[in-house]
């Protein structure tokens, strides 16, 4: 057994899984092969070292990952034996040992497990105890600035001494409240599990000592996405026997917004004196071109352990860089290229397509439903299912027919304008007494004697929102008319959320959507666009019983997965890296490392795809390539000629001419649509030279100097 434990290894893996006294730290590069060292490890200490399985406890991410252990260790010792150990998820862990002490925390071991759904909940109903809105104020964002708290150990009595601004101040008052509705309800969110276990054993030593004593090894996978909580955890079950084991890929620490700390990987050596180090290296995924780019991005980064991916497959194809003239053409591209596979018999699930954002999904399932290529969205929903998306579209709905009574429903108070249940039920009501639409119900809100006469101007407001828009009118005038009427996004803005703001650039995708649209169609009208958007929901629905179908992915979403062929969309300054991160050193190494992510998930092709320009609010904006590709050394990579896509609807031709740019800081030139300015800067040089412009009304504006017509003045 000891042999055709070790046979199947190689030499680091061996040593790994031999290594069985003191703290060990296994730097796990992608595809290394991670899951079997740690398998393998815990076989070895079972068979070969006598170890009771009671005494093992190995604690992993995700319920996949748990499950996927017990199968292989079940394989390598004996039917039933994972039974025995204690293979979980940190939240699974940490409720076996509280159902056993919780007591010691006034909680009895009842206790309840709230869903992030019972959690909005409580505190939407905290929200109405305070006479705030829940609308104004998203349950969601509130829970995730106090699960952070929870993770940094802060207090719902202190959280109000580090509050930040008008929204924090909110939460500070939420918080308290809503960790006393939980203990009324004895009941735990998934943060508490990690917090209260942790609590218990500082204060309850004998507890403490009853687990440190029962497992005498312990392994954590996935380290560098540890918190602080999950940190401290993991530091008082270890004790003074430091038989501790933990893998993990500084490389692919992707999770900050989240509350993972990189700090726990990278300080692993200074928390455990005597760690032993072990890198894997040798990868059994990708073609040594793939790894080689994916080297030299990650290695900019300062945050981070030396490591470098070998592997003995072949060197592989270049990684193809394509620059596409606009998101249409980045689209078809990609589209293109899949079905040219396909027809040479690659399953449609070998694809992989990433993006920075769920809001770029968008042109890419219209692109691929144009050409008949089945897609799954993973990780997300479809554009046009996303909840501010319908939102929009109810409003446009409602202008082009106000009987549309169900699209009314779901916007009275989106956003919240005060119009609660029980004033929609008394219009609802209205209306079937008198026999008319719900719309005109509204418009007659004045004679409904059961509602007040606050309400009832907050009715009348609503109804002056669909002013005179008709279906022949433009979509996208109709759609500016809401946000502006609504204040929708203003809402989102002020949340300050990393969720809040992907609704932003979801809404900005739309209104680039409706865009296309109009430049499309020769006579383009409200009614048209809707009756494309209801057309495209159906389509989805016939194309969701497929099984073979082309994923789509956001790069976080990624991480753990593996295709032959990877299309890594987007790489443009601004999403990857994205906008939010080019100020802070910390967060654009996070992006390098989810650059890094993409590039690793590829076996035998990579496609880094970017456009030259792309539509934002509606107009189009000249793009940069992301700093990622040039970080990419010439010989790994090979930059294609522009591809001509079968899905453009416009027959005009792109042509950029070399030309000799005499241009200069503090030059006034003309712009054709933003008028008269002064250039303030330029950067690059020839075809990739760009400058910034200065306008009276328009503000700066950056252009690639070579597409844009500036007349120097």
């Amino acid at each position: 057994m000891k042999d055709n434990l070790l046979s199947a290894l190689n030499d680091v893996q061996r040593e790994a899984v031999q290594h069985t006294t003191g703290p060990l730290l296994i730097l796990s590069g992608a595809g290394s092969g991670k899951t079997r060292v740690i398998t393998h490890r815990v076989a070895y200490l079972l068979k070969h070292h006598g170890i009771s399985p009671f005494r093992i406890l190995a604690v992993t991410f995700t319920n996949k990952a748990a499950n996927e252990m017990k199968e292989r260790l079940d394989a390598l010792v004996e039917e039933g034996v994972s039974k025995s150990l204690w293979v979980a998820t940190f939240h699974a862990t940490c409720a076996r040992i509280l159902r056993r002490d919780i007591e010691r925390l006034d909680y009895t071991s009842a206790f309840t497990i709230y869903d992030t759904g019972e959690q909005a909940t409580l505190v939407r109903d905290i929200l109405r105890q305070l006479g705030l809105n829940d609308k104004q104020y998203n349950p969601r964002a509130i829970l995730s600035h106090i699960s952070r708290a929870k993770n940094d150990f802060i207090k719902p009595t202190t959280y109000a001494n580090s509050a930040d601004g008008y929204f924090e101040t909110i939460i500070a008052q939420v918080y308290p409240m809503y960790q006393d509705a939980l203990r009324q309800n004895n009941a735990l969110d998934f943060d508490d599990l990690l917090l209260f276990t942790v609590e218990l054993f500082n204060k309850n030593s004998d507890v403490l000592e009853y687990y440190q004593d029962k497992f005498e090894y312990i392994l954590v996978d996935e380290y560098q996405d540890t918190n602080q909580c999950q940190y401290e955890l993991v530091r008082l079950l270890t004790g003074e026997r430091q038989n501790i084991c933990v893998v993990g890929d500084d490389d692919q620490s992707i999770y900050a917004f989240r509350g993972a700390d990189i700090k726990n990987i990278l300080n692993f050596e200074s928390d455990y004196p005597n760690t032993r180090v072990l890198r894997l290296e040798q990868n059994y995924r990708s073609t040594q071109n793939i790894l080689d780019a994916a080297w030299n991005v990650v290695r900019n980064n300062k945050a981070r352990k030396p490591k470098k991916l070998w592997t003995k497959k072949e060197i592989g194809e270049l990684v193809t860089c394509y620059e596409a003239i606009d998101e249409n053409d980045e689209a078809g591209y990609v589209g293109k290229k899949i079905e040219e596979w396909h027809a040479e018999g690659v399953d449609y699930s070998d694809f992989a397509i990433f993006y920075r954002t769920n809001a770029q999904s968008r042109i890419f399932e219209e692109a691929l439903r144009t050409a008949n290529i089945p897609y799954q969205i993973v990780g997300g929903v479809g554009f046009y299912d996303r909840m501010e998306i319908k939102d929009m579209i109810a409003y446009l709905r409602v202008m082009c027919n106000r009987n549309d009574s169900m699209s009314l429903r779901r916007i009275i108070n989106v956003p919240a304008r005060g119009i609660g249940a029980t004033t929609l039920q008394r219009i609802v009501d209205f209306a079937a007494n008198e026999e008319v639409s719900f719309f005109d119900a509204i418009q007659r809100v004045d004679e409904i004697s059961q509602i007040n006469r606050g309400l009832q101007a907050k009715v009348r407001r609503f109804a002056k929102i669909f002013g005179d828009f008709e279906r022949d009118d433009l979509p996208s005038e109709a759609l500016h008319h809401v946000l502006e009427q609504t204040g929708y996004l203003k809402n989102l803005e002020s949340q300050k959320t990393i969720e809040a703001q992907n609704r932003v650039e979801n809404i900005e995708e739309l209104i680039n959507a409706l865009a296309e649209y109009e430049h499309n169609e020769t006579a383009p009208t409200l009614a048209d666009y809707l009756e494309t958007v209801a057309l495209t929901a159906d389509i989805d629905t016939m194309e969701t019983d497929k099984t073979e179908m082309v994923p789509l992915m956001t790069l976080h979403s990624a991480k753990g997965l593996e295709f032959p062929f990877v299309f890594i969309v987007g790489l443009e300054e601004g999403y990857l890296p994205h906008q939010r991160s080019t100020d802070s050193e910390e967060e654009l190494e996070e992006e390098r490392r989810l650059c890094y992510v993409g590039i690793t998930r590829a076996m035998e092709q990579l496609f880094l795809v970017h456009a030259r320009s792309r539509r934002t609010y509606g107009n189009t904006e000249y793009r940069s390539p992301s700093r990622f590709i040039s970080e990419i050394p010439d010989n790994l990579i090979k930059h294609v000629d522009r591809y001509r896509s079968p899905f453009r609807e416009t027959e005009a031709v792109y042509h950029v001419e070399e030309q000799t740019l005499n241009y200069s800081v503090d030059q006034l030139v003309h712009h054709p649509k933003f008028g008269r300015g002064k250039i303030t800067k330029i950067s690059g040089y020839g075809e990739n030279a760009f400058v910034t412009v200065r306008f009276g009304r328009g503000g700066s504006k950056r252009f690639a100097a070579a597409l844009t017509p500036l007349q120097p003045l």
